[in-house]
Order: structure tokens, then sequence, then C-alpha cells
């Protein structure tokens, strides 16, 4: 099975516009995120996935000075349309999804979610996001691409096609889903970036753990919040 690291992003964010390609460390937000699909065992390349709209222009010229495949899709809310772009250029059998808000997506956390997908039977959907036991910022959605053409003939309603993961999610009897638990944190940050807030947040912690050529990970964030009382913001956001 083919599994492509796929990173759906977008400039046009309304409360934080162009925060994929804000600087954390010297390099683009969404530097890291690929950065850190690199870093996965099983993932065999990955995929930059937004929307023909102009203002994302920066964002082809990104994935083209890195040898990352992009996808340009002319509807921006059919996400399964561009999901199967996405599908048809790199030749996937399956998608690690990650949306562009989520600069400390932690390698190990994925592999670990990955593992479980490919040694399950013809699973359609694996995700570290039912249970509510990883923070915010370190979901992981493992989606097969033959489940998502089923999608694209059933489903034609744009919220459907919009959200076509939590339409899976929220249709347990209809798809294969796989749910893995975390540690459990008794009060999960939230770790993504949405709100300027966010933003300030993430430079703080990239400030004090990113070094090149390595990658922190979620228990260095967390010890880092407690041992300085850096307090996170709540947010229900997401990008794509």
């Amino acid at each position: 099975m083919k599994v492509i690291g796929l990173v759906q992003a977008r400039m046009g964010s309304s409360r934080l516009p162009g925060k994929v390609m804000r600087p954390l460390a010297g390099q683009p937000l969404v530097w890291h995120i690929v950065d850190r699909l690199c870093r996965v065992p099983g993932i065999a390349g990955n995929v930059l996935a937004t929307t023909a709209d102009p203002t994302n222009d920066i964002l082809e010229t990104f994935a083209r000075a890195h040898a990352l495949p992009v996808v340009r899709w002319p509807d921006e809310d059919d996400i399964i349309g561009r999901l199967l772009a996405a599908a048809d250029l790199t030749d996937a059998d399956a998608f690690v999804k990650v949306n562009a808000d989520c600069p400390l997506l932690d390698p190990e956390i994925v592999e670990g979610v990955l593992d479980r997908f490919l040694a399950g039977d013809a699973i359609d959907l694996a995700t570290n996001k039912l249970d509510g036991s990883y923070p915010l910022g370190y979901s992981v959605e493992i989606v097969r691409v033959e489940t998502l053409r089923r999608c694209d003939r059933e489903l034609k309603q744009p919220a459907q096609r919009e959200l076509v993961i939590q339409w899976m999610i929220d249709h347990p009897d209809a798809f294969r889903l796989l749910g893995v638990s975390g540690p459990g944190i008794a009060v999960a940050p939230n770790l993504t970036v949405d709100y300027p807030d966010d933003y300030a947040l993430m430079q703080r912690i990239f400030d004090a753990l990113y070094e090149p050529g390595a990658c922190f990970g979620l228990a260095e964030v967390l010890r880092l919040l407690q041992e300085t009382g850096i307090s996170t913001i709540p947010n229900a956001g997401g990008t794509g």
C-alpha cells in the first residue's frame, strides 16, 4: 500500500490570514509540517493540496521550491475532489491527512496510528481524535483512497463533501473506523494555530525547543508548558 502524507492548506484564513506561511524558527509554518511528515516511516512521499484561488499562488511556489507535488482544486469547499485529485497525482492508496494549522505534528504519534491502520482489516479511516485523548494539534487522520472514491459517488451535498472525514466519524455503521487512544492528558491544551494568540504561543514553543535537524515531540512540549507556566488559548479552528 502506497501511503502519502497530504497537507491541506490555504492562505485565506479569516482569523489569521496567511498563517501557513508565517515564520517559525526561520521557516514557514507549513515547512515544519512537511518536515515532520518526512520523518514518519511508511510514508512514501508528500503532497500539498490547496485551491485555485490566486492567493494560494505562494503555496504552489513553496511546494515547487521544495520538490513537493501540489494540487490546486477549483472548489475550495469540495475536499473530496481535492483529495482525489491528489490521489490521482501521487498514485496514493491512502493519505495521512494533516491540516496546515498543526506545526507540532508528532512523527511518533503518526507512526503509531499508521502501524495500526496498516495492520487492520481494510480500515476506511484510522484516527486518534475519536476520544479526545490527544491535544488539538496532534490529530492524525489516515484515510483509504478507495473509501474516498466511494464517498465521491455517494456524497453530493456541499457540507458532506467539505467535511468528509467528520461525516465518516459520524456514520460508524457505514465505515470501518479505527480509533487509537492516547495518554489521556488531564488538561489537554490547544496546540493548533488559528488565532494570533495561537501563533504567538507557537513562536515561543519553537524558539525554546526547535533545533535544525531534530524534531521535538509532544512530551517535550508538555514539559515546556508545565515548567514555564505558558498557557494555551482554547479554539475550535481548522485550516483547509
